[in-house]
C-alpha cells in the first residue's frame, strides 16, 4: 500500500519522457527544418529565412519550430521545455533552446 503511489508517479515520469520529452531531445540532436519554413524564400530566389540560419548555424528552435516539427500544441512543447531545463539538457540560446553543451 505504501509503495503503490511511488510505483505510479514514476510510471508518470516514464510515460512523460518516453513519449513527450524524448522527442524533442531528438529533434534537437539532429538538424530538421519546420515543414513551414521549407518553401519559404522571405527575399525571393537565393535567399534564406533568417530562422533557417538560427537552427543550422546555433541549433536552436523556437518552441513554434518544434511544435511545427513534431505536430504537438505550443502549450506541450512549453511543458516539455520546462522539465528538460530543470533537468538541465536543454538551454535557452539565441531567442531558441537548444541541447546544453
Amino acid at each position: 500500500m505504501f509503495y503503490g503511489p511511488k510505483k505510479a508517479l514514476e510510471t508518470w515520469d516514464w510515460y512523460v519522457d518516453r513519449f513527450r520529452d524524448r522527442p524533442i531531445l531528438e529533434v534537437l540532436r539532429e538538424v530538421r527544418i519546420p515543414r513551414k519554413l521549407a518553401p519559404f524564400n522571405p527575399s525571393g530566389p537565393g535567399q534564406v529565412s533568417p530562422t533557417i540560419v538560427a537552427i543550422a548555424k546555433h541549433g536552436s528552435y523556437s518552441v513554434g519550430d518544434l511544435a511545427d516539427i513534431l505536430n504537438r500544441s505550443h502549450q506541450s512543447i512549453g511543458k516539455s521545455i520546462r522539465r528538460l531545463r530543470a533537468q538541465g539538457k536543454v538551454e535557452l540560446d539565441h531567442g531558441g533552446f537548444k541541447l546544453k553543451s
